[in-house]
């Protein structure tokens, strides 16, 4: 299977470079080969010449469009393929639940042989056109829309019609920002204490990515009954005093907003200054899907600050790691001590009854 992605739109912003390496990879990894990062172009008629060559060799074309002309592409796209466009009811529907829904009609107009992928707003609608040998996708060109709508439609969509067998969608944005962390812990050996909230669980599953993983990051006592307005900073703060190290993190979750969506706060802390980041769901985001990108968030913010911060002679890395071995070595040493203790106690308590010591 051949895929050929294509985007329009400016695409200077620095997540697209997430964007584009996640994208990559999840499509390498449904045709089995290595697949070309996007091409990118600011117009559909820019971008003409490469998608018209495209259409001969390719069985899956990828194309996306960044919101500011999503619908400017859109109409450009089904003038060339000369799809005629009518409003979608699935979408009207989740547009129907916005105030001033009227505004937002144009979002609905998609295809007429094509499947929607609308999100929960049924805004920037992605959708899919099949025909017997090809396949062509149009979605939007977002951090947030664009992998919800590839883990909520596309792949599954892909799954059903070739009958291929995936990863979870998660899974590539999450080795995406591993391969980040790991390169800045392996650079600089920097030791980070995490405060260990109800999220811990979900970073230790990811960190199983990271070989180094389990030598420079150890988990701080946290007490979720102490609440104060500025709890995710303090619980990092005093992770990394407690552990006596460069940096402490947390990742706090926080209650459900207006919208009931999932929220969390992310801090990173070195001795000087602290990196905070408010973080909310967004349409059709599970809780786990949301703690999974709230991690990979993590680790790249991790990373930024441990590549931005001066450097720490290795003599003053004071951390240490209460790693499951140190534990289970106090623990042997302590039924040692016990049973020493018992035996002694045993055998003075032995000679004392023998008639010598009577």
């Amino acid at each position: 299977m051949k895929v050929k992605m294509i985007a329009f739109g400016d695409c200077s912003d620095q997540s697209y470079l997430k964007l584009e390496s996640v994208i990559t990879n999840s499509f390498s990894a449904i045709t089995g080969n290595d697949v070309d990062s996007p091409s990118v172009y600011p117009t559909v008629q820019s971008g003409l010449p490469e998608l018209a060559g495209a259409l001969k060799t390719n069985d899956m074309i990828v194309l996306f469009a960044a919101e500011k002309i999503y619908h400017e592409a859109k109409r450009n796209i089904c003038k060339i393929f000369k799809f005629e466009m009518v409003h979608s009811e699935p979408v009207l529907a989740r547009l129907r639940t916005l105030q001033n829904s009227e505004r937002f009609m144009m979002h609905a107009l998609i295809p007429k042989s094509a499947t929607p992928f609308p999100l929960a707003d049924g805004l920037f609608p992605g959708f899919a056109v099949r025909s017997k040998r090809q396949c062509i996708f149009f979605l939007p060109l977002s951090e947030d829309r664009t992998f919800i709508t590839m883990k909520k439609y596309v792949f599954p969509y892909i799954q059903y019609v070739y009958g291929t067998r995936l990863p979870d969608f998660s899974e590539f944005e999450m080795s995406f920002a591993a391969d980040i962390l790991e390169k800045q812990l392996l650079l600089t050996g920097a030791q980070i204490a995490v405060s260990n909230t109800s999220v811990c669980k979900y970073i230790a599953h990811a960190g199983k990515k990271i070989e180094c993983f389990n030598d420079h990051i150890s988990y701080a006592p946290y007490d979720p009954k102490k609440y104060d307005k500025d709890v995710s900073r303090l619980s990092a703060v005093n992770a990394a005093e407690y552990y006596e190290c460069q940096f402490g993190a947390s990742i706090v979750e926080g209650e459900k907003d207006a919208y009931g969506n999932y929220t969390a706060t992310i801090t990173i802390s070195n001795n000087s200054t602290a990196t905070i980041r408010n973080m909310s769901s967004v349409p059709d985001e599970s809780h786990e899907d949301f703690m999974k990108t709230i991690v990979a968030e993590f680790f790249i913010m991790l990373a930024q600050e441990i590549a931005s911060a001066p450097p720490v002679p290795a003599e003053e890395l004071k951390h240490i790691k209460p790693s499951p071995a140190i534990h289970a070595y106090r623990i042997v040493l302590y039924l040692i001590l016990f049973a020493t203790a018992f035996f002694f106690t045993y055998v003075a308590a032995s000679f004392s009854n023998l008639p010598f010591f009577s």
